[in-house]
């Protein structure tokens, strides 16, 4: 009978030990894939930079064809497919896609908050991406720009009506979240307190929705959006230390006849996520041996691309100059939302490390009243198995700009030369995008539009 148990718990740590080495495999080879997707999203992020959008496209394809984007990391493909095919010229195609990622972003979000802290407890990286609130509100933007270009003054005003509503529920959005989790964590290891989100109003949105009022013949529109892009910059104005530049008089915006020619220049690229980690050894469950436990828990972390461009002008026929307004910092609105969720982003960290330790704890116990060296074994297999799985979840909008700059004008019928440059900090042209603009007796508004994303 004795040598009958010693043979069943030999089995039993062969079988053990098999199954862990199994599961220890799965997890490694789930982590590395997160990391290929990394590494994909910032090669696409280096050629987006260099204005290869045709590149950009053909490396979107590959990364697809080898499912390196999957269907959890649709709402990123969306958004990147948007903002190419927009800077391509295919006006129709980016708003199909960025369609797509708006709704997907919507129902993902959704999932979230009816699965609480339970879609959590494994790695963020295995959930479907649901966008970041900046990146929901700054896709409109793009489509609203996309309806620009094509004439559709109607289309573009509810595209920068949802970026204005968008930003309003953004306080109320990051709470909702964080309550949602809150109700299912049993734990009570974490503080689901969020911050406060001190920005409510895009002055892109209102400075785009006042032009189109006004091109619309809605003039007392125009003027209330007029009167909400001064809020909305004084909010703004106390996220960094730009300002606007004075030069452009707002009221113009009003006064549909005084300009023809929307002047628009991105800048810069969008904030990045980078991965901290924390460790420690943990001793807080009871248990008569007082065993301490491993703990890691990683947590991304948002950092500004600082941008080379000191300010943008404009170049008319080759001789007027304007400068361009910096309407909105995109990168510090970012910062500022992002960091609003913050908290909940270190709880869901936070819940996620203790939980697998606490796993690791309980099995290792129950083993070790058998059999000390496997119980031994499978914390040492704990240890390893956070180090390969706790991954922080760095996917984002690669392509998405740092910066907003925009100034109207109006110029005279016939063919007209506009060169938008971009300035560096010692007066030096980084870059510079030139257009022919065709100006009709029956033109009523052209968009020009550039980026130097560096």
């Amino acid at each position: 009978m004795q040598l009958q148990k010693k043979h069943i718990s030999k089995y039993f740590a062969k079988f053990t030990f098999r199954v862990s080495c199994l599961v220890l495999l799965g997890v490694s080879i789930l982590s590395c894939r997160s990391y290929v997707l990394d590494d994909a999203q910032f090669d696409l992020r280096d050629s987006f930079t260099e204005g290869n959008y045709q590149y950009s496209e053909q490396l979107l394809k590959e990364f697809r064809q080898k499912d390196i984007y999957r269907s959890k990391d649709q709402v990123l493909f969306n958004l990147e497919s948007g903002m190419i095919y927009h800077f391509s010229g295919k006006y129709d195609s980016s708003s199909v896609f960025l369609t797509k990622a708006e709704n997907e972003i919507d129902e993902n979000h959704t999932k979230s908050i009816s699965r609480g802290i339970s879609a959590f407890l494994t790695n963020d990286n295995k959930l479907a991406y649901d966008g970041e609130p900046y990146e929901d509100v700054y896709l409109n933007t793009f489509k609203a720009l996309n309806y620009m270009h094509l004439q559709n003054w109607d289309a573009a005003l509810v595209e920068t009506r949802r970026m204005t509503f968008k930003m309003e529920q953004l306080d109320i959005k990051i709470k909702g979240l964080a309550e949602a989790f809150a109700k299912s964590d049993t734990s009570s290891k974490a503080n689901w307190e969020t911050g406060k989100v001190n920005i409510q109003n895009s002055a892109l949105s209102h400075y785009m929705a006042a032009v189109l009022y006004a091109k619309s013949g809605n003039i007392d529109g125009a003027r209330i959006e007029r009167e909400k892009l001064d809020i909305a910059l004084k909010e703004q104005a106390t996220l960094s230390t730009f300002r606007v530049r004075p030069n452009e008089n707002f009221d113009q915006l009003q006064n549909p006849d005084s300009y023809n020619v929307l002047l628009t220049g991105f800048t810069g690229r969008a904030p990045y996520k980078v991965q901290k980690d924390a460790r420690a050894f943990i001793d807080d469950f009871d248990d008569e041996d007082d065993n301490e436990f491993y703990l890691k828990f990683s947590f991304p972390e948002l950092k500004v691309y600082p941008s080379n461009v000191n300010y943008v002008r404009a170049v008319i026929n080759d001789s007027i100059k304007t400068h361009l307004n910096l309407i909105e910092e995109m990168d510090m609105v970012a910062t500022e939302v992002y960091s609003a969720k913050q908290p909940v982003i270190y709880a869901r960290a936070l819940v996620r490390a203790t939980s697998k330790s606490a796993g690791t704890k309980l099995i290792a116990g129950a083993v070790r009243k058998k059999n000390e060296w496997l119980a031994d074994f499978l914390q040492l297999l704990g240890f390893i198995s956070q180090e390969a799985t706790e991954k922080a979840d760095l996917r984002g909008w690669q392509t998405m700009p740092g910066k907003a700059w925009m100034h109207i004008i109006k110029l005279p019928a016939g063919l007209n030369t506009v060169r938008l440059e971009y300035i560096g900090t010692q007066g030096k042209t980084l870059y510079f995008d030139e257009f022919e603009v065709d100006i009709r007796p029956d033109t009523e508004l052209e968009l020009v539009e550039s980026i130097y994303a560096n």
